[in-house]
């Protein structure tokens, strides 16, 4: 990924395991947020696991998501529509595998920027679709999956990655590029964050083993990306809303 211009690359922004339950993002999420109660803007909470234990630890939490659950600390909608006036101003904001869904990442983040008080720090945990173009990087991705599913191993079907019975390895190169096709690039969400951010820590990781790939493989995926041999898929950004 190219787009990085501000932050500085911060290797240990993956040194949790990414086979714990939650991939390590609540551990890398905590390692940035200001101490409770601060209040934290969640950007697509998704189930809204990590939105209900950060309130369960003091933080006042606002998640928001299209789908988010009913009650507190969940509005069912999108960032994009939140009046600042009226939700903020919010000490941290949290994006976890959600800035790519946006249906206008710059849109989206213009939105935000008010809603955030100065020195605010942005948290994101997030993935590059177009690393996947790299034919040794897809390769690893498609022969681990097809060796668990031959295997009798599958541990997450409903992964975009999965690969199904009689799948060859372009037929589902081309399934996943049209799953893929309307979210954004990695390379778009971080030059979108860096107009209007500061970045302050950048690094690009694994990402595979949150994916469908079996929590072993996950040294085997470091390996491989330390030595070049693929391309690091996920990336976790940190950087501070300026006055």
């Amino acid at each position: 990924m190219n787009a990085r211009t501000n932050a500085r690359t911060n290797g240990s922004l993956y040194d949790t395991p990414l086979g714990e339950a939650d991939g390590g993002v609540s551990a890398f999420v905590h390692s940035w947020l200001p101490a409770p109660p601060a209040r934290v803007l969640e950007i697509g909470s998704g189930d809204g696991k990590l939105a209900l234990a950060l309130a369960e630890e003091g933080w006042r939490v606002t998640a928001v998501d299209p789908r988010a659950p009913e009650g507190e600390p969940f509005i069912r909608g999108a960032v994009e529509d939140l009046d600042a006036s009226e939700h903020g101003p919010f000490d941290a904001a949290v994006a976890v595998l959600s800035l790519h869904h946006l249906p206008d990442i710059e849109v989206a983040l213009d939105k935000v920027r008010p809603l955030l008080r100065p020195g605010a720090v942005f948290i994101v945990d997030d993935f590059g679709k177009e690393e996947l173009e790299d034919e040794a990087t897809a390769a690893y991705s498609f022969y681990q999956r097809l060796a668990l599913l031959l295997g009798g191993y599958c541990p997450v079907k409903h992964s975009a990655g999965a690969v199904l019975d009689g799948d060859s390895f372009e037929g589902w190169r081309s399934r996943l590029s049209r799953h893929w096709e309307h979210i954004d690039k990695g390379r778009t969400v971080l030059s979108a964050l860096e107009a209007r951010f500061e970045g302050r820590e950048f690094a690009s990781g694994p990402f595979l083993v949150r994916d469908g790939l079996d929590p072993g493989l996950e040294p085997l995926e470091r390996k491989l990306i330390e030595a070049g041999g693929i391309r690091p898929i996920g990336f976790r950004w940190v950087g501070v809303a300026q006055g």
